[in-house]
């Protein structure tokens, strides 16, 4: 996450991760804007290349390799990632509104959303048809699709697919649609289930942009084949039979082509949710831009890319325009953010088309040029994998040689850590020999009503009110880890109710701890809302009352709460109560500390980081009620000190060992590769100096299942102790619940008189 000291004074929103906003992300991350906050709003967060999608058909290209994971640069650009759809935008106002938060103010936006196929215009198209765009939806069905011409084959059937459209894509995508069933199904193209792809063309030539050449090119590499193509057809409806069209030369003959799926590859069209937010759009619905890529209407909207019509340089909608606007996009939105002269950006006239015939052959095209061969294949592929790469293998930020600890360093399986940035979350936590040594040092008064001592290990304060009724407070607070501050809160306000969960208590009510980055009064205000509707929700989903609370401002955003909760004396779960014999249950998996730590670094891929924010916005709640369900004997939360940490906390005051099983554990994926190549959290050092005073020796840290159990975890799962008899029920219930990562970890015994506690990992 980069840091700016820099108050926050304009705030740029980028809708959508298209082409164009890559190149402006790259941009900002090179040459940041002092005083510029960044938001990313994008459905699609891995965003893909369409140059590759007909190579991905084929099969030559990876889910990954053809895709661009947006978090890597957006952490490079330091800009704020929401993974979401736009409800609507307030352009005269300067606010988005997106499902299920507070509105989102700017003060400069700028849209790359794409296009899709002009569905609407052809009857029962919505329904019975799958359009090429948005690419990721056409994926899905593109495997569905395979799957269902193999089922077809095992019936003696041949499958049928019906292109609509007459541009590059329906070539390039009806070619690498057979060769890539042709290669599934394991037979020639003149076998009698070979599948059947047809394209329908309502001009009288496919290509009708390019010239003859290029055209006889397509028409020669199609009939090879065997894919039909059928010119001059106006498509009037699409059903589940296949498709309705007729002759434009003849609009009386009525014609129907038999399809099991069609695909639409039209001219693009606009989102209708556009014609709602005010902005100028032209009569296809498209935002209608200057020479600066500028709104017409409201110059604080900037747009490029399919959604875009340059008013004086109209151009047709392909991806290559879009590459090429990223630049001047992006200093345009530099310029206007410094309240400075912006520049003018005029298209090229006309573009060069490399269109896949496959992966041997390929067309150029551009004008009345036209030259086809395997060197056109290889250029189109180095040009291909060379924008791909320049996206998708973002370099950590430069940082100290230095270790972060001499003791951390001369521990051989833990020397890889990458540098000295330091980690924010329950990573930022003071490690517990230091916090052991203060505490120690300490004469703090006491009360005859209070039950536990801060030398105690218990998660939250226990305070008599009388015989029958008992209160619990506990506090918590840290630094955001991530960019996002609504999201940061509800994460945050789940861990600070955990210690509560934990003790098999309900929380009360709640005082709030804020500290918002200085910035100007519209940014303070409207990240101070966010943090709080996030903190509010979580509140409300627990029944429990936000009282108060205190906010500051700060160089970063931080946040915590102190809670209350009240409950029976004789009902509450401890650490300090576990048995001999007892099963270890874990209800959610480890890893956030190295996976933020690698995601610090711009090296942590979305899907990882998207399964940990699901699993920390997950109440520990419901499996604090199926442990009390359960007959447990013993509870915590796993935080900041890692799961050894906090079951050292419950072995020691009972003088039990530990039997932990390696593969038994639940890890959060990507944790553990993030591990392998060095990325943990600066407190590991400070938890894994536990380590060889619990009998675990030094070659086993080279093991990343053993470094990953001293991980610092932020709104980590509960660790429970229970007779053996139950956890079978027990994990079924928590399975039940939602908690679909649950396991038995491992079981507890005696220490012998006189030994020290262990932990044995199996």
């Amino acid at each position: 996450m980069q840091q700016n000291s820099v108050p926050k004074t304009k705030h740029l929103v980028l809708l959508g991760g298209g082409h164009s906003h890559l190149a402006v992300l790259m941009h900002f991350a090179k040459n940041p804007l002092p005083g510029l906050a960044i938001t990313l709003i994008s459905q699609d967060i891995e965003t893909p290349y369409s140059g590759a999608l007909p190579a991905y058909i084929r099969g030559e290209y990876t889910h990954d390799q053809m895709h661009i994971d947006l978090r890597p640069l957006a952490q490079m650009a330091g800009a704020r990632l929401i993974h979401s759809c736009v409800d609507r935008i307030d352009a005269d106002t300067k606010q988005i509104h997106c499902m299920g938060r507070p509105a989102i103010p700017f003060d400069l936006l700028s849209v790359n959303i794409g296009s899709r196929p002009a569905e609407a215009v052809i009857a029962g198209a919505q329904e019975h048809a799958t359009g090429v765009k948005p690419i990721a939806k056409f994926i899905a069905k593109w495997h569905a699709i395979v799957q269902s011409a193999c089922n077809a084959q095992t019936r003696n059937q041949a499958h049928s697919i019906a292109v609509i459209g007459g541009g590059a894509a329906s070539v390039e995508l009806a070619l690498a649609m057979h060769s890539r069933l042709l290669k599934e199904l394991g037979i020639k193209q003149t076998h009698e289930l070979a599948p059947s792809i047809s394209i329908i063309c309502r001009n009288a030539q496919l290509l009708a942009e390019h010239g003859e050449r290029a055209q006889a090119y397509a028409h020669a590499a199609l009939a090879q084949r065997c894919i039909n193509v059928h010119l001059n057809c106006e498509v009037s409806s699409i059903n589940t039979r296949g498709v309705d069209y007729h002759s434009t030369q003849e609009p009386d003959r009525k014609l129907h082509l038999p399809a099991l799926d069609v695909v639409l590859a039209t001219g693009a069209s606009a989102p209708s949710w556009l014609a709602q937010t005010g902005v100028a759009l032209n009569d296809e619905g498209f935002i209608r831009v200057n020479e600066m890529l500028q709104s017409i209407s409201h110059p604080w909207i900037f747009s490029a890319g399919d959604i875009a019509a340059i008013e004086t340089h109209p151009r047709p909608k392909s991806g290559v325009y879009a590459v090429r606007q990223g630049p001047p996009l992006a200093e345009n939105l530099r310029r206007y953010a410094a309240s400075m002269k912006l520049k003018r950006h005029v298209p090229q006239k006309s573009a060069l088309a490399l269109i896949s015939i496959s992966s041997r052959d390929a067309i150029a095209s551009r004008n009345q040029f036209s030259w086809r061969g395997r060197a056109v294949a290889l250029w189109k592929r180095w040009i291909d994998d060379q924008f791909l790469l320049k996206f998708q293998h973002i370099a950590p930020p430069k940082e100290s040689a230095q270790e972060n600890s001499i003791e951390f360093s001369q521990r051989p399986g833990l020397r890889k850590n990458h540098g000295t940035i330091r980690c924010s979350g329950c990573g930022a936590k003071v490690g517990g020999k230091a916090l052991k040594n203060v505490l120690t040092q300490l004469s703090p008064c006491t009360h005859d009503d209070i039950v536990s001592q801060h030398a105690e290990t218990e998660d939250a304060a226990i305070i008599r009110i009388d015989e029958k009724r008992i209160q619990l407070q506990s506090v918590d607070h840290f630094r955001a880890f991530i960019n996002d501050p609504y999201l940061f809160a509800k994460i945050a306000t789940v861990h600070c109710l955990s210690d509560i969960h934990a003790m098999g208590a309900h929380p009360h009510s709640a005082l709030a701890i804020v500290s918002v980055p200085f910035a100007s009064p519209t940014i303070m205000e409207a990240t101070l809302l966010e943090v709080m509707s996030g903190c509010t929700q979580v509140l409300n989903e627990h029944d429990t009352a936000l009282i108060g609370g205190h906010t500051s401002e700060a160089s970063e955003l931080s946040f915590g709460l102190s809670v209350s909760a009240f409950a029976a004396p004789d009902s509450l779960l401890r650490k300090s109560s576990a048995k001999a014999g007892d099963a270890l249950i874990l209800c959610k998996p480890i890893g956030t500390g190295t996976l933020f730590a690698a995601d610090m670094r711009y090296q942590a891929k979305h899907q990882w980081i998207a399964e940990a924010l699901e699993h920390m916005q997950m109440s520990n709640q419901a499996a604090a009620q199926c442990f009390v369900n359960h007959r447990a004997n013993a509870c915590t939360d796993i935080t900041g000190f890692g799961l050894i940490g906090h079951l050292q906390e419950m072995l020691a005051p009972c003088a039990l060992n530990a039997t932990l099983r390696l593969d038994a554990i639940p890890v959060l994926d990507g944790a553990l590769d993030s591990i392998r190549r060095g990325y943990t959290s600066s407190l590991q050092s400070n938890n894994a100096s536990i380590a060889q005073s619990l009998g675990i020796v030094d070659s086993q840290l080279d093991d990343p299942r053993v470094q990953i159990l001293f991980d610092p975890q932020t709104a980590g799962g509960l660790l429970a102790t229970l007779p053996m008899g139950d956890a079978e029920a027990c994990l079924k219930a928590l399975r039940t619940a939602g908690y679909a990562l649950a396991a038995h970890i491992g079981e507890l015994n005696a220490s012998p008189a006189g030994t020290p506690i262990s932990i044995t990992l199996v």
